[in-house]
């Protein structure tokens, strides 16, 4: 129990842009529950001025000591206080460029440098602004106001309630917030740009910087859409009178969910019809939702302590997909959710160095690493597996009955299966147990045996030395036959009935967790693919489980190469999607081999069978996840030498130069094929289109297409430019990913890491999520010699934070090096 407890922050900050600093403010009121003469808060990359406490009419002057490992601010007082004091200190702090804390970001307008000051608190670094309890649970009310010169405006959670004029300044205080957590605060000054409108009593913003509103208004459509379905889904109104969407031009991650001022990267919020692609728009959507179901789980009902992560991000992850596919069907978000979610939760849980959904926090830096595949995509998926299960209607009434019991408070993982556990009356707390307190997930062998199907369960990892270990997971477990869909719940072995030709476990892939077939009943589902006798969801799982077991040596490549032939009529772009990206593992991963060739003519026959039908242009009706399909075939294509693809991708390219024309969702290809057959001249030419480029979305393409070319020195250059001032820190890791990906560039990135990793921690800061982007990118790797090197390396120089990114790189490198050597085996090498 904590002795002192927040009741409300009185605070007041003032940025001064000249020298990037700020000043700030606060007079915090207390409840003190036993004497003590010490009181103790966080505080980070702070300087206390001044400290007084007020109690019972006494003004007691504080010692002060900053503890700056710890991130502690301790208060000394001359005598033992108990019950309410009110607690003033001033400070000072750095407007940083580390994108936490408060923050400076840099843009341009008509062609001068401007900044504007921002905040990113979670998870724990509302302390780099101002002393306070810097955890979830410590929940109080904040009055805020900001000092700021007359030619700018300031944004905070509430809405401003008076602004007061002094001398070059104005003096903006805004309406006292509900209770709620330091990470939700919200700080912002600049020159804006709003465009906005209401919903209900609810007015609602999009906020830019200059020049740049009119690309808002598809994010205000969005909005307002998905207030309204959340709305109606909780049957709890969004609590605040007004919710800011606000478009940062430097943000690490992609969106912060701020209790009514949400934060957004400018590319997953603004719209240009002109320029952005589909996969633009619908990423826009998905994201907007996703914040906003946080308004509700996170922000009004909040975990108790970050081991509890999963609670705010799972949710907001499976919500925005149910949202975004009852407003947009004809989008098959539901069905994409395979892709954006369930593909790399199976991936990172199938390494030994995962994690349990609830997972052990003691620190920030433990919680920074877990804002990963397992907390977003895991969780939503289990949740997904979870709602089917107890079926949608009571899923709901346990939602809103755990919404209800504990708004404006805080709630465990326990509280939410005794609400859904009441609602349904089914086991939910045993069953889901076994799934957020257990790392990794099963695999289920299923074999046909006389009338009946035989499954039985282990844990599925890629690196599979040891024993495996028996499952223990409580497994809602279906199997489609040719007329029926049969349910049960499995922990132990358990044998159905069976009198059909066929069978598939795991039924619309809503269970979290792989099947590993017999012989025959996979070639049996193989026809049945073939056929389409069976949906996109089961026909994507039978070649995305094949994937896991072809990577951990349980099923030899080449087998997988002609069941895959069992495709190629496949006309769905989630299975096409899954297909293509394994080939292109293949192509990267084998790349230097002598059999590469063989890969390489595979995957350039299987894509262009598909491409064929596609073809370069949109066919009237067709759905929009094939302008998606289309981008990734063409993009492919390209990098496999296809001299049909090259060739008009240099006449659409060239077309552009002259007509400033070319179709968006064709962009980021086109461009990529153009460097890849480039040279120097080709190079310069797409370093000017960047540097000119009118948005954040066009400057990412061609980021990402910098990475492509073939020649050493040119991907040399490339990796100098990331480093140079006309990338943004937030973009840095564009070309690495894309690099990573080329069989010509995936060696040079670690050692352009090792030279430079110095300078990245001081670039982005110690907690910054991109240098985990970084160490990960080294995961790509299949040589046992560099695995050892890279441990060695960040032995030496260890950052906090990085350990679990770590692990699960080197894991995987160790993964795709075993994988190389039986390939080389079975291929005769």
């Amino acid at each position: 129990m904590r002795t002192v407890l927040p009741i409300n922050y009185d605070l007041e900050f003032e940025p001064d842009f000249g020298k990037f600093k700020f000043r700030g403010k606060e007079k915090i009121k207390v409840k003190i529950s036993k004497p003590t003469r010490q009181i103790v808060l966080n505080a980070a990359e702070l300087e206390v001025d001044s400290c007084t406490v007020l109690w019972n009419e006494k003004k007691l002057k504080a010692r002060v000591r900053l503890d700056e490992k710890n991130e502690w601010l301790t208060l000394n007082l001359p005598e033992k206080i108990s019950g309410k004091a009110l607690i003033l200190i001033d400070f000072t702090g750095t407007l940083n460029d580390k994108l936490v804390g408060f923050y400076r970001s840099k843009y341009e307008y008509k062609g001068k440098e401007r900044h504007l000051a921002t905040t990113q608190f979670e998870a724990a670094d509302a302390r780099r602004a101002f002393p306070c309890w810097d955890e979830p649970e410590a929940k109080a009310t904040f009055d805020v106001s900001l000092v700021v010169d007359n030619n700018l405006a300031a944004i905070s959670n509430m809405p401003v309630v008076s602004r007061k004029r002094l001398g070059k300044k104005t003096l903006f205080r805004f309406e006292q917030t509900p209770v709620m957590s330091t990470y939700l605060l919200y700080l912002g000054v600049g020159d804006f740009e709003v465009l906005q409108s209401k919903l209900g009593k609810t007015l609602v913003r999009i906020i830019t910087t200059r020049g740049k509103k009119q690309q808002g208004k598809m994010a205000l459509v969005f909005t307002k859409q998905f207030l309204s379905y959340f709305q109606n889904y909780f049957k709890i109104p969004y609590p605040l009178p007004k919710l800011d969407m606000i478009a940062i031009p430097d943000f690490a991650s992609g969106a912060m969910e701020n209790w009514g001022a949400i934060t957004f990267r400018e590319t997953v919020l603004l719209y240009d019809p002109k320029t952005s692609s589909t996969d633009t728009l619908q990423h826009i959507a998905e994201v907007i939702a996703h914040e906003l179901a946080h308004q509700w789980f996170g922000n009004l009902v909040t975990m108790k302590w970050w081991n509890d992560l999963w609670l705010n991000e799972s949710f907001a992850t499976f919500m925005a997909t149910k949202a975004v596919d009852k407003i947009y069907p004809g989008w098959d978000f539901r069905d994409q959710f395979l892709i954006s979610e369930m593909t790399g939760g199976l991936s990172l849980d199938s390494l030994k160095s995962s994690h349990p959904i609830d997972v052990d926090v003691k620190s920030p830096a433990d919680v920074r690493q877990i804002f990963d595949e397992i907390s977003y995509n895991k969780g939503g998926s289990v949740l997904m597996m979870l709602e089917d299960f107890i079926g949608q209607e009571n899923f709901r009434k346990g939602l809103y009955s755990y919404l209800k019991k504990h708004e404006y408070s805080n709630a465990t993982t326990e509280d939410l299966w005794n609400s859904l556990g009441s609602a349904s009356r089914k086991p939910v707390r045993q069953m889901m147990d076994t799934w957020v307190r257990h790392i990794g997930y099963p695999i289920i062998e299923a074999t046909a045996s006389g009338s009946g199907i035989k499954l039985s369960q282990k844990r599925f990892l890629l690196e599979n030395k040891t024993k495996p270990q028996r499952g223990n997971w409580i497994i809602p477990i279906s199997v489609r036959m040719e007329d029926k869909v049969v349910t049960k719940v499995m922990r132990n072995p358990i044998s159905i009935q069976y009198g059909g030709s066929w069978f598939k476990v795991n039924d619309g892939q809503k269970g979290f967790y792989r099947v590993k077939y017999d012989e025959n009943s996979l070639e049996k589902l193989g026809r049945l693919v073939e056929e389409k006798k069976i949906s996109n969801l089961d026909r994507w799982s039978i070649h995305h489980d094949l994937t896991a077991l072809v990577l951990s040596n349980q099923y030899p490549l080449k087998h997988y190469l002609e069941f895959v032939r069992h495709y190629e009529e496949e006309d769905d772009y989630v299975v096409l999607s899954d297909i293509i990206a394994f080939l292109n593992f293949l192509y990267v991963t084998l790349s230097g081999e002598k059999f590469w060739d063989e890969i390489k003519e595979f995957n350039q026959y299987f894509m262009n069978v598909i491409f064929q039908r596609s073809g370069w242009d949109p066919v009237k009706g067709e759905k929009p996840t094939h302008a998606l399909l289309r981008n990734s075939l063409i993009g492919s294509l390209g990098r496999l030498d296809d001299k049909d693809i090259s060739s008009e991708a240099q006449s659409r390219f060239s077309n552009l130069l002259k007509t400033h024309s070319l179709n968006p969702d064709l962009r980021s290809s086109v461009y990529s094929t153009v460097a890849w057959n480039g040279n120097l001249k080709t190079y310069q030419k797409l370093v000017s289109m960047y540097r000119q480029a009118n948005t954040q979305e066009e400057k990412v393409r061609f980021l990402g297409s910098l990475a492509n070319f073939k020649e050493k020195q040119l991907l040399e250059k490339t990796l100098a430019f990331t480093l140079s001032k006309d990338v943004r820190t937030q973009s840095l890791f564009v070309p690495i990913a894309r690099m990573i990906t080329n069989p010509y560039g995936k060696n040079l990135v670690w050692p352009w890491i090792r030279k430079n990793w110095k300078g990245l921690v001081k670039k982005f800061g110690v907690g910054n999520p991109l240098l985990n982007r970084i160490v990960g990118s080294v995961s790509v790797m299949a040589d046992l010699d560099k695995e050892r090197e890279i441990q060695k390396f960040f032995a030496k120089h260890h950052v906090p934070g990085t350990e679990m990114k770590l692990a699960q790189s080197l894991e995987r490198i160790r993964i795709h090096a075993k994988f190389l050597e039986n390939t080389r085996k079975e291929f005769g090498q």
